[in-house]
Parts: C-alpha cells; structure tokens; sequence
C-alpha cells in the first residue's frame, strides 16, 4: 500500500512539476531615431568632470503598455556580470523615468532594457547608452 501511495505522490509531482519554459523574448535594438519615433527620450547633464547622470524617460502606453521594469546591464556581450532594474520615477503624470549616475569612459559597456511582458514571453527594448551620450567631457 505504502508503494502505491510512493508511486502516486511521485506521478502527480511530475506532473505538477514546472514544464521547461517555451516563452520568447525578442530584443529590439533602439537607436536615437526609433527612441524618437517610440516617445523614448534620453537626457544626460555632467556631474563632475568625469561623471554624467543618464535618465530615461517614456510614457507607460503603447508600445510601453504593461512595462514590467527598465534594467541597467553592465559589461560586454550577451552575458553581462552586473544587471539591476533601476527604480522608476512617476512624479510625473503618465510619464516613467529612470536615471542612473556612471563615469563616462564606462558609457560603451552600459545598456538599458526597458522589458515588455506579453502572453508568451514579450519585447526587450535594447539602448546602447553610448549612442545617446557624447562621451568627451563638459567644459
């Protein structure tokens, strides 16, 4: 009797247990043009002689509809050692931003992703910070 019970409580964990995940995610590079035409506004103003505060901003409709947070990822390639979803700002009504304070020479290891959940997986929308700030610095 105990093996059956054994068997049985075993067959229903498999059966409940999590299926492998079939979610697609697709990333959809934005260059200053598509943040443009998305109502995705990048400002940048110098902190320091070697600093510059980076903020994002984007209305939460549309495309945005549903975002579930902005991550900062650091480093190089498609693995990189460091990600944080950076804190929203709604002060501002119907309007999200986000900001962040780096060293300019660490601006081309830097990305955004604003994520996008959808039924079955969703959109990442991937900004290269270095495409939306001038590097040299401020006099």
């Amino acid at each position: 009797m105990k093996t059956i019970i054994n068997i049985s409580a075993v067959a229903v964990c498999l059966v409940a247990a999590p299926s492998p995940c079939f979610a697609l995610w697709g990333i959809v590079p934005v260059s200053k043009e598509v943040a443009k035409e998305l109502g995705m506004e990048v400002r940048t103003s110098a902190t320091g002689p070697n600093h510059v505060i980076v903020e994002l901003e984007f209305k939460p409709e549309g495309e945005f509809k549903g975002f579930s947070r902005v991550d900062m990822r650091i480093g190089l390639g498609d693995n990189p050692p460091v990600t944080a979803a950076l804190r929203e700002d709604r002060s501002k009504p119907g309007r999200v931003v986000v900001s962040f304070t780096a060293d300019r020479g660490q601006l081309d290891k830097i990305k955004l992703w604003v994520r996008v959940p959808e039924t079955l997986g969703g959109t990442i929308y991937d900004l290269r910070v270095k495409d939306f700030v001038e590097v040299k610095k401020d006099n």
